[in-house]
């Protein structure tokens, strides 16, 4: 399994680095500032029995994360995608518009604490992932 960092703020994707280091992640990290940026990548390094894990923020300039989502699954890209939805809205339509997506595995609302990415490792979509 792969992981991608997908938010507008370097900030956090370093304190999201930093986190995960802190609870045993292992792997292949890629950031990606933009969401068309990581489309591209997973439409040109997808196989079949790849997996991710996609941290995404759902308010970016530009392509938001809602709109990354819809047309990655509207790509068909054979791969499998579990995805952490990571955000500063408070607001109770996104976490319901969050329950809409299969791909998504939980919704966190920044700040995020290493906590929150220990009990993700607890998920029953990532079994096999860690050692």
């Amino acid at each position: 399994m792969k992981i991608l960092l997908i938010d507008d703020d370097p900030i956090v994707i370093l304190l999201q680095r930093k986190l995960m280091e802190k609870a045993g992640y292992i792997g292949e990290i890629q950031a990606f500032g933009e969401g068309e940026k990581a489309l591209s990548y997973l439409k040109q390094n997808s196989k079949g029995d790849q997996r991710y894990l996609i941290f995404l923020d759902i308010n970016m300039p530009g392509m938001s994360g809602w709109e990354f989502l819809d047309q990655l699954i509207a790509s068909n890209i054979e791969s499998s995608f579990s995805v952490v939805i990571i955000t500063s809205s408070i607001e109770q339509a996104e976490q319901l518009k969050s329950e809409e997506y299969e791909q998504i595995i939980d919704f966190w609302i920044k700040p995020f604490s290493v906590e929150s990415f220990q009990k993700l490792k607890q998920k029953s979509q990532l079994e096999g992932f860690y050692s």
